[in-house]
């Protein structure tokens, strides 16, 4: 809850650098999460955990979980530069429908038949975004499928979740810094009042991660999966009521779709939990 919650209210946060290139202000988020992380391993003394995270079975899963989180800051970042708030709220809807789509494809999990009835009528839901809202929820979509490919991908590697990330941030670094340095505006150091919010951007953008995948590693992911959906909810909140996006009758409809299908997503995992407890009880 306390990575969700947080999540939920970062339109407010990254609304406060959008006079920055979205690429730029992933950079930042990227380069200064390394100081943090830095300060934060040494305290801990976890350095013997991030060698690991560099072993020869970790490393490619982290490599390619570390593209797939960079481009899913990326996307948001952008998205709320673009006052795409609500489409990107959307997307993280969309995220735990499509971890039980990767569930079935990649891990051979069964798919019940209320899972399969709440996909189709996301599928709906989007497809009526771009047929009543006139465009394709292309943020939605980017967000959704990269923050479940991210979380799929980061499950393979079997590390904790601070030296995990770690790895990942420390396997970017050197784009970021060489970006800011050849191409950068790097007045803001001293200007610029969106310095400040670029650089607690890491601390910003570590803490939420390491609670998330730390939380991923002990709980169930079906719970994982029903408190997800305070993060959507929280940011689609502030997109529409503090930001000011637009909100009419053609998304509220593509919209009762996509909560249709997490409706029926969350009655199913409530069901199937009470049968596996019921035998506890008798």
């Amino acid at each position: 809850m306390a990575s969700f919650l947080m999540w939920g209210t970062f339109p407010l946060y990254w609304v406060n650098t959008i006079a920055v290139p979205a690429f730029e202000v992933l950079s930042h988020r990227g380069f200064w999460i390394v100081p943090f992380l830095l300060v934060v391993i040494t305290w801990a003394r976890m350095w013997p955990g991030v060698s690991e995270a560099f072993s020869r079975t970790n490393l490619p899963w982290l490599m390619m979980s570390a593209v797939l989180i960079a481009i899913n800051w990326g996307v948001y970042v952008w998205a709320v530069a673009e006052q795409a708030v609500t489409e990107a709220a959307l997307g993280y809807y969309l995220t735990p429908l499509l971890n039980v789509a990767a569930g079935m494809l990649l891990f051979g999990e069964r798919l019940s038949r209320l899972k399969a009835l709440a996909l189709i009528i996301a599928g709906i839901g989007v497809l009526s975004v771009a047929v009543l809202v006139g465009s394709w929820p292309w943020f939605g979509l980017a967000v959704g499928f990269s923050f479940a490919a991210y979380s799929s991908t980061r499950k393979k590697a079997k590390v904790e979740a601070i030296q995990g990330l770690a790895a990942e941030s420390f396997l970017l670094f050197p784009i970021w810094a060489i970006y800011l340095w050849v191409w950068g505006d790097i007045k803001w150091v001293t200007t610029e009042p969106t310095a400040i919010w670029l650089v607690l951007g890491g601390a910003v953008t570590a803490i939420p991660l390491i609670t998330h995948v730390a939380a991923a590693r002990r709980i169930p992911l079906s719970l994982l999966g029903m408190l997800f959906f305070t993060v959507p909810t929280l940011q689609m909140a502030n997109g529409v009521l503090v930001l000011g996006e637009p909100w009419d009758w053609q998304r509220g409809v593509a919209f009762g779709f996509i909560w249709t299908a997490v409706a029926l997503y969350l009655f199913d995992e409530y069901r199937t939990s009470r049968r596996a407890a019921s035998p506890a009880y008798k």
